[in-house]
């Protein structure tokens, strides 16, 4: 849960999992240079971010693909399964298509390469501790042709999912019922074959399904 800063602001509290001190040292720099941002704790292992996490319970941990006991990946799945509530954010330096799957299936809020800008990080924590999404896709096509199976409704919602918007705020900005806009998701993940808000958005990117700007 986010805390209450000096004048009753909310901060976002990060933890970050890395095995290099020096990133480790240059992303709390970064972040709580930011402003609205503190980071609460950092881990050079796997098993001390799992540690960490648990008692210190962040609202996103930034976490590095490979680390010297467990992989990212075991971590992510760890987190995920233990603490939902907290955001997820991959930070790698590996152009590897598996390791992306792996995080994008364990439903991973964010999914940045290590050569982002330190503004676009700061932006991709923003986002999920709001609740949204921050995926960077990888250059190889993720196999899916869905734009066609998608009515023009569905594509509308489907460009708001990969702004990493809300059901609620979809709702609202295409002035629908919530259970609508529930009712369009869920034929959305089901069409793309996703399993995962996130994921959804990455295929939707991988695929070149082009979407367009939604009108009410």
């Amino acid at each position: 849960m986010a805390t209450m800063g000096a004048g009753g602001h909310s901060r976002i509290r990060v933890l970050v999992a890395d095995d290099h001190a020096l990133i480790r040292e240059g992303t709390r720099a970064t972040l709580q240079g930011a402003g609205g941002i503190e980071v609460v704790g950092s881990a050079g292992d796997g098993e001390t971010a799992l540690s960490l996490a648990r008692a210190l319970r962040p609202d996103v941990v930034l976490l590095d693909v490979r680390l010297p006991d467990i992989s990212g990946i075991e971590v992510a799945e760890r987190l995920r399964a233990e603490l939902p509530a907290t955001g997820i954010l991959v930070l790698t330096g590996y152009e590897d298509v598996s390791y992306y799957r792996a995080f994008i299936k364990l439903g991973v809020q964010g999914y940045l390469r290590k050569t982002t800008s330190a503004a676009e990080v700061v932006a991709a924590v923003r986002a999920i501790a709001s609740g949204g999404t921050a995926i960077e896709p990888l250059d190889q096509p993720a196999g899916v042709n869905g734009r066609e199976a998608l009515s023009p409704r569905e594509l509308d919602v489907l460009s708001l999912l990969v702004e990493g918007c809300r059901n609620r705020e979809i709702a609202e900005r295409l002035e629908v019922s919530l259970k609508t806009i529930e009712f369009h998701v869920s034929n959305i993940l089901q069409k793309l074959g996703a399993r995962s808000r996130a994921e959804v958005a990455v295929l939707a990117v991988e695929s070149g399904i082009t979407v367009p700007r939604p009108n009410p």
